[in-house]
């Protein structure tokens, strides 16, 4: 048999092209593809030594399109390289494996003027849910998404905008918390140091914040804010300029652990005790905050868990209810966890 060449319009190897090489018809093709029970073994040995030998692709968007079902579940998440981000949807990819669901992932870095275009992009792949995490959407995206015939997951984002499932973090209770525990343990002068601040959830923490250092009479003006990434760098140089500003500082709340990581760095190169001189904590720390000298007090959102859960939920949604259901369903899960460490502020 003279192999087939490929089509020069687009470079890929057809059905057709399959069928002809394989001296069959393409039905006969499509049957052994969707259908090989209903297939004779000689012949679909045939069909498939005929994909291998070309390396047939087969249309996953057609076969969504003549089955009605779709294995894509898509995701939005603000960034590749946040923690949050890569344990969520690792724990989420895990659950939805099981289930023979795959994620098709869009990243909009923080830039909320592509959020729109990259969701729109996501649900071209004729996914069975979009799942967005971490995002707080401009009103106009979220309303020109709100009636398409899928269920949309709303996870870590704005409570404002109801969907199928919502599971919140409360980003001001947990920034307010952690302020008054250290309010409580003598702490009067503390600051706010935060990055990625053009997301509209992170401003939630530095609300935290200021609402605890006002309800608790004390002057909330010491905070440093940044729009780009997280950093040791930037942890040290913000608390380097706090300390100019305010020598009296007694505490420092970071929004990330790394931050908090930089500020502790820096306090030992100038020979700062900790907690003694400054105590620091952070929100959304991890593990790793257990194994500072001391320890450093921080607020833990287990979102390994909230990827778990989110993949459990979603397929009892897809596999139980119907589109209907899905539309208007108004499930709400708080799986809002913290951790203190007592001894970094006491």
């Amino acid at each position: 048999m003279k192999k087939t060449r490929k089509r020069r319009n687009t470079g890929r190897v057809t059905l057709q092209d399959v069928a002809k090489y394989a001296g069959v018809g393409s039905m006969t093709v499509s049957r052994a593809l969707r259908t090989p029970e209903m297939v004779s073994d000689k012949l679909r040995e045939k069909i498939e030594q005929a994909i291998q030998e070309l390396g047939y692709i087969p249309n996953g968007a057609a076969g969504v399109l003549a089955s009605g079902q779709s294995n894509i579940i898509a995701v939005l998440v603000p960034s590749l390289t946040d923690k949050a981000s890569a344990t969520f949807i690792q724990s989420l990819q895990q659950v939805l494996n099981k289930h023979a669901f795959q994620v098709l992932l869009g990243c909009h870095e923080y830039d909320h003027n592509k959020e729109a275009e990259i969701i729109m992009t996501l649900l071209q792949s004729n996914a069975a849910a979009l799942v967005i995490f971490s995002s707080q959407l401009a009103d106009k995206t979220y309303s020109n998404i709100s009636h398409i015939n899928i269920p949309i997951i709303n996870v870590a984002g704005s409570h404002q905008q109801q969907t199928a499932i919502n599971i919140e973090t409360d980003f001001s209770a947990a920034a307010y918390t952690l302020t008054e525990h250290m309010l409580n343990n003598g702490r009067k002068h503390i600051g706010y140091i935060g990055a990625q601040m053009d997301n509209r959830l992170r401003n939630q923490q530095i609300n935290g914040w200021h609402k605890a250092m006002l309800h608790h009479y004390q002057n909330a003006d010491q905070n440093i804010t940044t729009s780009d990434t997280a950093s040791m760098q930037f942890g040290r140089q913000a608390v380097t300029e706090m300390l100019l500003r305010q020598p009296e500082l007694e505490g420092v709340i970071c929004s990330h652990e790394v931050i908090a990581l930089g500020v502790i760095f820096e306090c030992q190169r100038r020979l700062l005790k900790i907690p003694a001189d400054l105590a620091v904590a952070c929100l959304e720390g991890s593990d790793n905050c257990d194994h500072t000298q001391p320890t450093l007090t921080s607020v833990r959102i287990d979102y390994p868990q909230i990827g778990r859960d989110t993949g459990k939920l979603l397929i009892k949604l897809l596999n139980q209810q119907s589109e209907d259901e899905a539309k208007h369903q108004n499930n709400q899960y708080h799986l809002f966890s913290y951790k203190f460490e007592p001894r970094q502020s006491a």
